[in-house]
């Protein structure tokens, strides 16, 4: 793990581009290192029913639990993790989830690739080196 506790990762969505981002442990420590203990992962993405507030990866079995930092209210650029749900989640707006979630990081650059997606998009998260 990175001493500083921010990890930099980069989500490719297949056919577009790149998308830059940090892992920021300190928000939510167990899964943060759970997802990047399962890096480089593809998964299929989505996004949110019927509208394109939160680009969504399904499936990615972890079960981690809240944590006292878990919250509702999430902005635009975040990547959280749903542990209702067990899918890791790029808020494209800001907005409020309907349960408590895990914040575990941030886009930092060419967030709006993420419009230009389709639902089933083949999408890589993986460490930076």
């Amino acid at each position: 793990m990175s001493d500083s506790g921010i990890i930099s990762i980069k989500i490719d969505l297949f056919g577009i581009g790149s998308v830059s981002a940090n892992i920021i442990r300190h928000h939510a420590p167990l899964s943060a290192d759970a997802i990047l203990n399962k890096m480089p992962f593809v998964l299929k993405g989505r996004f949110s029913f019927g509208t394109k507030v939160y680009w969504t990866l399904l499936g990615l079995e972890l079960n981690k639990g809240h944590n006292s930092k878990s919250i509702k209210i999430v902005e635009k650029g975040d990547i959280i993790y749903n542990p209702k749900t067990d899918e890791l989640i790029i808020l494209i707006e800001d907005t409020e989830m309907p349960n408590k979630v895990n914040k575990i990081g941030k886009v930092t650059e060419n967030i709006e690739f993420l419009l230009q997606a389709r639902n089933g998009l083949g999408t890589k998260l993986s460490r930076v080196k």
